[in-house]
């Protein structure tokens, strides 16, 4: 009798985890920002340049949004070319609120040159809330603005087409404002049916 011990399986041949995947220090490195570069290159059109959550945001006023998306994007050394989100923030229940910051409207722009990823942050007053389309810069702007006017109100100046995208054009609320009722107002039971419209 003999003592013959059981073949070696074979290691698995498994992905590789996420702290020896290759792209994971890619997505470190997008974070890293230099933030000297973008105010020299921005040149005032800017309040401030911060990081939150390891990511850098432009905080900047509405007057200087096109300005400012035009150097992020046109500037070669920047070369934010995509657009990929634009959306808000309504800060009614903030403990800290003010009508003039009623919402914080977001735009993140992606360099696929330098694989840098950046957030544009604008306040929009309560009582005029509008911001420039940012459609001459990117093409695909317009189409998200569509979404952010439906949920949100705010109207976006030079749009072609400006309309819902999501709810019907007779629907007169915005569902993401904080002072919209999560249960709605009773709209919800009276919407056109489908087979309603013939």
């Amino acid at each position: 009798m003999t003592d013959a011990k059981p073949e070696a399986k074979p290691e698995p041949n498994l992905p590789p985890t996420h702290d020896s995947h290759g792209d994971s220090r890619r997505v470190l490195e997008e974070n890293q920002i230099d933030h000297d570069q973008l105010r020299s290159k921005l040149q005032g059109k800017f309040k401030d340049i911060v990081t939150e959550f390891k990511q850098t945001i432009i905080k900047t006023d509405r007057e200087n949004i096109l300005a400012a998306l035009g150097v992020l994007k046109n500037d070669p050394e920047l070369a934010y070319v995509m657009i990929t989100d634009i959306t808000a923030v309504d800060n009614m229940r903030r403990p800290d609120f003010e009508p003039e910051r009623r919402f914080t409207l977001i735009h993140t722009v992606y360099s696929p040159k330098h694989r840098k990823r950046v957030r544009l942050e604008t306040d929009v007053p309560e009582g005029d809330p509008r911001a420039p389309s940012a459609g001459e810069h990117y093409m695909g702007a317009p189409w998200i603005e569509r979404e952010v006017y439906d949920m949100f109100g705010i109207t976006f100046d030079g749009h072609p087409n400006l309309k819902r995208v999501l709810l019907p054009e007779y629907y007169e609320h915005h569902p993401l404002r904080k002072d919209y009722p999560l249960t709605g107002r009773g709209e919800r039971d009276n919407f056109v049916r489908a087979e309603e419209m013939g």
